[in-house]
């Protein structure tokens, strides 16, 4: 039984250690990249020369992650919602109990994914038609 426990709780802070090593390189890459455009790395833009729904993204997370609130938002608007939905899902988890954590967590992923392919979509019809988009113009 010890022995059980002991490797479950090490296996978790094995990947408590993975995930935030992944966390820190992830916004070390966003904190280093310029705010400017630089360099095309959207294979949807390279292909087609136009704006993807996540065009911006990088950008907002960049202000973001700098304490620019309106610099992101006004880059990416999902972005800023998908921060705010980390840290209330992040709150949820901590609050709830380790041995209903990962089937509650699994169960509310589908329905969440979902809603944020919707909402990433929907902004990108809104940018394209409002022309928020540089040379991005849908009607």
């Amino acid at each position: 039984m010890t022995a059980s426990l002991i490797s479950r709780v090490a296996s978790g802070s094995t990947d408590r250690a993975a995930l935030a090593a992944g966390a820190t390189a992830l916004g070390a890459l966003v904190m280093s990249a310029g705010a400017d455009d630089g360099i095309v790395l959207c294979p949807f833009r390279r292909c087609t020369g136009g704006y993807c729904p996540g065009c911006g993204a990088t950008r907002g997370a960049h202000r973001l992650l700098r304490g620019d609130l309106a610099g992101s938002w006004a880059h990416h608007p999902w972005i800023v919602l998908a921060a705010v939905q980390l840290v209330l899902v992040g709150s949820a988890a901590a609050l709830m109990k380790p041995a209903t954590r990962l089937d509650r967590l699994r169960r509310g992923a589908v329905p969440l994914l979902v809603a944020n392919c919707v909402l990433l979509v929907g902004i990108w019809i809104i940018r394209l038609a409002g022309d928020s988009i540089p040379g991005g113009r849908l009607f």
